[in-house]
């Protein structure tokens, strides 16, 4: 599933943008999602990052070999977190 994702639906981008050196306004693209669950694996391609969106607000990002989360959420959100971290394990040298 691809598509473009508004930058206004990535409510939640202030911690994402914290994690990047002089990031720009991101504009996200979908890469896959996580099963029917309300999670997407997404491509961040201004900065050239993949991140988490849980229903609408970016909770984690790839850095390196590994998924960094910003924080706890609920218990949906923090499932797919995990579900991510195991996602980037088998996907090292996704983009």
């Amino acid at each position: 599933m691809r598509g473009t994702i508004p930058y206004e639906e990535a409510t939640d981008v202030r911690v994402y943008r914290e994690h990047l050196e002089n990031s720009l306004p991101p504009a996200f693209e979908k890469i896959c999602r996580f099963n029917s669950k309300n999670a997407w694996v997404v491509r961040d391609y201004v900065n050239h990052v993949i991140c988490l969106q849980s229903y609408s607000t970016i909770v984690a990002m790839k850095v390196g070999d590994t998924a960094v989360d910003f924080g706890r959420w609920s218990n949906s959100t923090t499932r797919h977190q995990g579900d991510f971290r195991a996602w980037v394990s088998a996907h090292p040298d996704a983009e």
